[in-house]
């Protein structure tokens, strides 16, 4: 019970978080921008105005697309039976989709995973490539996946700037994001490693055993 609240807190931490660093910062920029053509209304100036309408309404679009793909986030991912593959590639998509960085993804074995392995799984490979598109400034992504009888492995690695990774070593000290990956490799008693140094990338694995 304590890791499913863990969780639910960790959600909403990471729902916080993303409303203050994108959706209220781009309204609080369209209602700057609406004090600005408010000013360029009074003084009559229509080419001013009409300029700064066009950016207005590219944020009111940026504001919707944000929205959006919180939204996504937080909705369980699409999974069904024996159709894990499919997800991950139209995930992969949407991840480009969002200006991620390009990946080269390598499968090897045949994928048999019980819906709470997929759901697991599905949500830490989430979980590092939202962390990928935010904050690496990588330039290339590595996601292999390799299915034995005994076991399950991803691995997911990328070129960016990286981070310290020695100063998350406790439950208390990591990132809401990373937490969630380590609890939900936890519960379907899978072993999870975030290597990571300053400058020298990132890399990820999971390893899940297999019955």
């Amino acid at each position: 019970m304590s890791s499913i609240l863990t969780i639910a807190e960790n959600e909403r931490r990471y729902v916080a978080q993303e409303l203050h660093d994108n959706i209220a910062q781009t309204l609080l920029q369209m209602n700057m921008q609406v004090n600005i053509c408010q000013q360029y209304l009074a003084h009559g100036d229509t080419d001013a105005l009409q300029a700064e309408l066009a950016l207005l309404e590219q944020q009111s679009v940026s504001a919707s697309r944000q929205v959006r793909q919180l939204m996504d986030d937080l909705l369980p991912p699409a999974i069904d039976d024996a159709n894990f593959k499919t997800w991950l590639l139209e995930y992969i998509n949407t991840h480009r989709q969002r200006g991620g960085p390009p990946i080269s993804l390598s499968l090897a074995g045949e994928i048999v995973l019980n819906p709470q392995q997929q759901l697991a799984i599905a949500r830490i490979i989430q979980e590092a490539l939202r962390n990928i598109r935010k904050h690496a400034q990588a330039n290339a992504v590595t996601l292999s996946i390799e299915t034995a009888a005994d076991r399950f492995q991803l691995t997911i690695s990328d070129d960016g700037i990286g981070f310290d990774a020695s100063a998350g070593t406790s439950p208390a000290n990591r990132k809401a994001g990373i937490e969630n990956m380590y609890i939900r490799a936890e519960a379907i008693g899978a072993a999870l490693t975030v290597k990571s140094q300053p400058k020298h990338g990132t890399l990820i694995q999971l390893t899940v055993p297999l019955p």
